[in-house]
C-alpha cells in the first residue's frame, strides 16, 4: 500500500433514509420520530405500554421519578444540542400511553444490599430474579420491567468473573419478559434530554414497537450476524464454543437469535474459534428457517453474512451448502481495529476542517475495502453545518476494513448495507453506531452466553437482550 497510485478513487454510500409512520422518511432518527411518529404507529398496536419497577431498599422513589419524567418535556439539551432536539414527552412522541402500575412496584429487602456488599453476587442475582418472576402472572399485560441497579452495587459490574447485567438478561429472556436496566448515570445525568431520548426509544422497542426501519436497497436480501463465545463445561472439563446467529431483513429489523453449542471447531493463535463444515451448515440452515418463518417460506435471493473473524474453508462450504443454488451468498469480515487513518481534502491544497465523510469507501483490492462508518454528516443540524458525532473525542475517525470471502461486483451495495445497519440499534439514541447492528447484537448475545453457561439452546427474540 506504499504506492497509492494503484488505488482507485474513493466513493461514498449516501446516508440511508429511515422510515417512520405512514412511510415518511428522514435521515435523523429523533427528528423523524418527532415529525412523523414511530414506524409501528401506523400498524395500530401498542396503544398502552405498562411499566413495572424493581428498586433497591429505600430507593423506589428514584425510579418512580424517572418513569414520571418520561412523560414530560425536557429543557434544551445540554449535550450536543445541534443533534438532540427537545424531548417532547413519551405519549406525544410515540403516540402511546406509558403507564406505571403502582401495584407492580417492588422495593427489594435490605438482603439485596447485604448480598452486594458481601460479594455474594449469586444471592443478589437470585433476589432480583425472584422479584422479576413475581410478574409472570401479569406477563400478558406487562410491557417492560425497569430494574434499578445503583452504583453502590458497583462491584457486581466490575468483577471479571461475574456480570450482573448478563446474568439477569440470560435467566429472564427465556421467560419472555423485557428488561430495562437503570443505573445512576441515567438518574444523575444533567442532560435530561439525552437520557430521555435513549430510554424512550429503548422502552418502545422492548415493548414490541418498531421505532424506525431503514430504507432497503434490495428487498430480496437478508443479513446474518455471527459471533462466537468460548465456554468451559465444568462437569466434563471440556472446552466448547457457542455460535450466536441473528437474522435481519433488508430494512434492518432483527428477528431472533439462535445459539448453537458445538465441540467441532478449531482455533487460531488468538484463540478465535472456527466451526466445522457440519456445524456451520447447521447454523446457517437454522438462520434460513428463521427468515422463511417470517416471510411465508420465501427464500432470499441474497444472504450477506457478517462476522469479525475470517471465514475458513469449511465455514464457507457450510454456508453455501446451507443456502443452495437459488441464493447468492456474500461472506464479509468486518475488522474494526486497524492502523489506517484518512485525511479529507475538498479539492484544495490543505486538509479540510472536518474529518472524512461517513459512508466514504476506498477499495484497496478485489477482496478488501476501507469504509468510514464514522464520519461527518450533512442534513442533520439546523444550521446546515456538518455534524461529527464523536466531536473532539475522536477527531480522526478510522475506517473499518471489509474483507469479502465470497461475493463479487462493486462495493457500493456491500458498504451501503453496513451503513444502514449501523443506524438500527434501538438501544441507542445517536445517529449511528461504530459497527452494524448485525455485529453489535450478535456480540452482545455472545457475551451473555459466555458469562452464563446454562443458557438454553433455543430461539430468542432480540428485544430480550437489548
Amino acid at each position: 500500500m506504499n504506492n497509492l497510485s494503484i488505488l482507485s478513487g474513493h466513493k461514498r454510500a449516501l446516508e440511508p433514509q429511515l422510515i417512520f409512520a405512514g412511510g415518511k422518511k428522514d435521515i435523523h432518527p429523533l427528528r423523524g420520530l418527532i415529525n412523523h411518529g414511530p414506524f409501528s404507529q401506523s400498524l395500530g398496536y401498542l396503544e398502552k405500554i405498562n411499566i413495572a419497577t424493581i428498586s433497591p431498599h429505600g430507593l423506589s422513589q428514584r425510579i418512580n421519578n424517572l418513569v414520571s419524567e418520561l412523560n414530560r418535556e425536557t429543557d434544551i439539551p445540554k449535550i450536543a444540542p445541534e443533534y438532540y432536539p427537545i424531548y417532547p414527552g413519551f405519549n406525544k412522541l410515540m403516540g402511546t400511553q406509558l403507564v406505571q402500575n403502582t401495584d407492580w412496584n417492588i422495593e427489594l429487602s435490605s438482603d439485596a444490599d447485604k448480598a452486594a456488599q458481601s460479594g455474594n453476587y449469586k444471592q443478589l442475582t437470585r433476589i432480583i430474579i425472584e422479584a422479576i418472576k413475581s410478574f409472570i402472572p401479569q406477563k400478558s399485560l406487562l410491557s417492560v420491567v425497569f430494574v434499578y441497579l445503583p452504583s453502590r452495587w458497583e462491584k457486581c459490574f466490575t468483577d471479571v468473573n461475574f456480570d450482573l447485567h448478563d446474568q439477569i438478561k440470560a435467566i429472564i429472556a427465556p421467560l419472555g419478559i423485557a428488561i430495562q436496566i437503570i443505573n445512576d448515570k441515567s438518574i444523575n445525568n444533567t442532560c435530561r434530554a439525552n437520557v430521555m431520548w435513549g430510554l424512550s426509544v429503548a422502552t418502545y422497542a422492548k415493548a414490541g414497537g418498531i421505532p424506525w426501519k431503514v430504507e432497503a436497497i434490495n428487498k430480496d436480501h437478508a443479513y446474518v450476524g455471527l459471533s462466537y463465545a468460548m465456554k468451559v463445561n465444568e462437569n466434563e472439563g471440556a472446552q466448547y464454543t457457542t455460535c450466536c446467529s441473528q437474522v435481519y431483513d433488508p430494512e434492518g429489523t432483527g428477528f431472533e437469535f439462535i445459539a448453537f453449542d458445538t465441540k467441532e471447531f478449531t482455533q487460531d493463535r488468538q484463540k478465535n474459534p472456527y466451526l466445522s463444515y457440519n456445524e456451520m451448515q447447521a447454523v446457517m440452515s437454522q438462520s434460513l428457517k428463521i427468515y422463511q418463518d417470517s416471510h411465508s417460506g420465501k427464500i432470499p435471493k441474497k444472504i450477506i453474512v457478517h462476522k469479525t473473524t475470517p471465514f475458513k474453508d469449511e465455514e464457507i462450504e457450510g454456508c453455501f451448502d446451507a443456502f443452495g443454488h437459488n441464493t447468492s451468498v456474500e461472506l464479509v469480515q468486518i475488522v474494526q481495529h486497524n492502523n489506517i487513518t484518512g485525511i479529507r481534502y475538498d479539492g484544495k491544497e490543505y486538509p479540510a476542517r472536518y474529518p472524512c465523510k461517513r459512508g466514504s469507501y476506498l477499495p484497496i483490492s478485489d477482496t478488501e475495502c476501507l469504509l468510514w462508518i464514522q464520519g461527518t454528516l450533512e442534513g442533520i443540524t439546523n444550521n446546515g453545518k456538518e455534524l461529527f458525532k464523536e466531536g473532539g473525542l475522536k477527531p480522526m475517525p478510522k475506517p473499518v476494513l471489509i474483507r469479502r470471502f465470497s461475493g463479487d461486483g462493486g462495493w457500493f451495495e456491500t458498504c451501503s448495507g453496513i451503513i444502514g445497519l449501523s443506524k438500527m440499534d434501538w438501544n441507542n439514541n445517536t445517529i449511528y453506531k461504530s459497527m452494524p447492528v448485525s455485529i453489535v447484537y450478535s456480540s452482545l448475545f455472545s457475551s451473555v452466553v459466555k458469562n452464563v453457561p446454562e443458557i438454553k439452546r433455543q430461539i430468542y427474540n432480540y428485544r430480550y437482550f437489548m
